[in-house]
């Protein structure tokens, strides 16, 4: 089995006259199960980007961590703090946005398409269950909210990956 832990981070997280203003960060985690052990670290990811949000960072996460996997044929579960990523996989929002034309619940255009498009695309290839976790509350999510955090600051991380 294979677990993923996910965070992005963002500061200045704002739009201005529809232009991302931010410095972000995201950062995973990956695990696998070692029979009769504990779970191992296998692989870590972090990135930064100037002119983001916040949310564009939590799927910039979820996306690269996957894009890392080759293939696989294990179970995937996925954490993250990000519910509106978590609940926009698990109930599968992105159908209906489709749908509609990439259009949400209130007609206006999902914000973050082309991300969203990316990470759907290849989080689809896989058996995975997802689980919002609230934030700072295990080892891992501290993990990788410090590693999106600082290397949205720094533009580097001083943990080897």
């Amino acid at each position: 089995m294979i677990t993923i832990y996910t965070d992005g981070a963002c500061s200045e997280n704002y739009r201005d006259n529809g232009v991302a203003t931010g410095k972000g960060g995201w950062a995973f985690v990956i695990l696998e199960s070692v029979p009769g052990q504990d779970m191992k670290i296998v692989r870590k990811g972090c990135g930064q980007k100037i002119g983001t949000t916040n949310q564009e960072m939590e799927i910039t996460a979820v996306a690269e961590a996957f894009l890392s996997i080759k293939e696989s044929t294990d179970k995937i579960i996925l954490y993250s703090d990000s519910a509106y990523v978590i609940n926009c996989l698990k109930d599968k929002w992105y159908v209906k946005w489709r749908n509609n034309g990439w259009l949400n619940s209130k007609i206006k255009p999902v914000e973050n398409r082309l991300e969203w498009e990316r990470m759907i695309d290849v989080v689809e290839k896989f058996d995975v269950t997802f689980f919002h976790v609230k934030r700072n509350t295990t080892k891992y999510i501290k993990m990788v909210d410090a590693m999106a955090k600082q290397i949205s600051k720094t533009g580097t991380i001083q943990e080897p990956l």
